[in-house]
């Protein structure tokens, strides 16, 4: 009767071993960028959504954001009784969201 592994057991079991540990790092470090970047997509759609309630009680400056960030503020008529207003956030890398709303004129 044999007893223990062989060198070869051993070898295999070890590249075994090896390749799904690479496969759950991979994994592990997807989720993490996967979280970074909704990080910042949730941090843009605040900036937009603090702008928005700003255009709304008439301030309209372009301001730079900490983190890189960057808001303009745009209205222009959309009818004769209706202003659209539109926030764009630009984030550090680049990318653009814009918040759209309509507002009606004040009497």
């Amino acid at each position: 009767m044999r007893r223990g592994l062989t060198l070869l057991e051993v070898l295999v079991a070890l590249l075994i071993l090896s390749v799904v540990l690479a496969g759950y790092l991979e994994l592990f470090h997807g989720s993490h960028l996967l979280l970074a970047r909704a990080r910042l997509w949730t941090q843009a759609i605040a900036y937009a959504s603090d702008g928005m309630e700003q255009a709304k009680i008439g301030q309209r400056d372009a301001v730079a954001l900490p983190g890189g960030f960057r808001r303009r503020v745009s209205t222009t008529q959309w009818s004769p009784n209706l202003d659209a207003i539109t926030v764009t956030v630009t984030l550090p890398d680049g990318s653009r969201f814009d918040l759209r709303q309509l507002r009606a004129h004040a009497p």
